[in-house]
């Protein structure tokens, strides 16, 4: 299935009744993130995979199960103060009806996994790295461990370098897509966004090897933004051939997409780029 085909496909089985209307809005936000992720993982899902969804509060689920055949899915949570932290939950499939079981866990994920080692064929990490406070190569360390050897991890981030970053840069403003602070104690807001080297040597540095790599545009927006950063693409990619390539125009997409195969142990714990 193309891009838009798999868009319109997966917002039919995610948007369903089942979610409050704030929840409705952030889906409907992020479907194109949820249709680019499937379009990821369609190369490389197969019958039998155990699947992990981390950080994920299950939006993913319906299309995981509906659209590629996965069975064996467990979603993480934080953990929330009344809710136990493992059970069962079904959803509606809302075009038809039937129900769709998974597995829910509730921890924190800076950290121990509960889960033996090598407990899964594929890790998904999405929009969760730019969350963590502490220390994320804990986090990545303990996603290794849980993935087989051969096992896939794919992971997306906001790009800090994207073309809409630059712009707001030259504007002025801060670059970063979410860095305010809440009135309450929250994680949701993001304590490091990264640029794609970063991510690519994050994977290498956990022992994954990159199949593949790449940024996208996946969050709409206004017309007058679009164009503003359509103008911010051409200067950059201006620039770069006035720099002769020392500022490079690749890579500008608001969101950085990697899918890496696992294939050894944490090469090391504490890369300089991101460790004092």
């Amino acid at each position: 299935m193309t891009r838009s085909e798999l868009k319109e496909a997966v917002q039919e089985v995610v948007l369903a009744p089942r979610y409050a209307s704030h929840m409705d809005e952030y889906l409907k936000v992020h479907m194109n993130r949820f249709a680019e992720t499937v379009y990821l993982l369609q190369g490389i899902v197969g019958q039998g995979m155990r699947v992990v969804d981390v950080g994920s509060y299950g939006s993913l689920v319906p299309a995981l199960k509906d659209m590629l055949g996965l069975a064996d899915i467990t979603a993480t949570e934080p953990l929330q103060e009344g809710r136990p932290t493992s059970e069962e939950i079904t959803l509606p499939n809302p075009r038809d009806g039937h129900r769709n079981p998974y597995h829910v866990d509730r921890f924190d994920l800076e950290g121990t996994f509960p889960y033996v080692d090598g407990s899964f064929d594929l890790v998904i990490f999405t929009e969760v790295l730019e969350h963590l406070a502490v220390d994320p190569l804990h986090t990545l360390s303990e996603i290794n461990r849980i993935t087989k050897v051969g096992g896939w991890l794919l992971l997306s981030t906001p790009n800090c370098a994207c073309a809409k970053s630059v712009l707001k840069i030259l504007r002025g403003r801060n670059p970063n897509f979410y860095p305010v602070y809440t009135r309450l104690p929250s994680r949701d807001r993001h304590n490091r966004e990264y640029v794609p080297w970063e991510v690519a040597e994050l994977l290498k540095s956990s022992g994954y090897e990159v199949a593949r790599f790449h940024t996208a545009d996946v969050y709409d927006a206004g017309r007058d933004v679009k164009l503003k950063t359509f103008l911010a693409s051409k200067i950059l990619w201006l620039t770069s051939v006035l720099s002769f390539g020392l500022i490079p125009a690749r890579d500008r997409g608001d969101t950085i997409f990697a899918l890496g195969r696992k294939t050894s142990g944490i090469k090391d714990r504490y890369p300089a780029f991101l460790y004092v």
